[in-house]
């Protein structure tokens, strides 16, 4: 075989090795709250943290909005609060109804009212 075919078919060879061998994607996702307002937002499955977070800030329509709870890849997370807005909480766990309890549980913590879910959801 000539060095030129030689050198094409390694050529190709490493090209299909980078092809085939496409990057993990990470999954990020973020929530954002404003204790004032009960204003919220949420973002899930960006590419990376900080377009997560400025997804869910643009999201939250509260003037104090800021990240509580980024949540990295294959994690779910929840968002807890009292119709006052007074007690609130947040959690990230393994699985969406963990998340939840464990939002609610930090909710609780306040003595502030009664808490419900205002969102959850997981990461890819």
């Amino acid at each position: 075989m000539r060095p030129t075919g030689m050198f094409a078919i390694g050529l190709a060879a490493v090209v299909t090795a980078f092809v085939g061998a496409s990057p993990a994607r990470a999954q990020s996702g973020a929530i954002a709250y404003d204790s004032a307002n009960c204003a919220w937002g949420d973002s899930w499955n960006f590419p990376n943290q900080e377009a997560a977070n400025a997804r869910a800030l643009a999201g939250c329509r509260g003037a104090a909005c800021r990240v509580v709870a980024p949540i990295g890849p294959h994690l779910c997370g929840a968002l807890a609060a009292t119709a006052n807005c007074r007690g609130w909480g947040w959690a990230t766990r393994p699985t969406r109804d963990a998340a939840a309890l464990g939002a609610m549980e930090e909710c609780q913590h306040y003595n502030a009212g009664q808490c419900t879910v205002r969102v959850s959801d997981c990461n890819r």
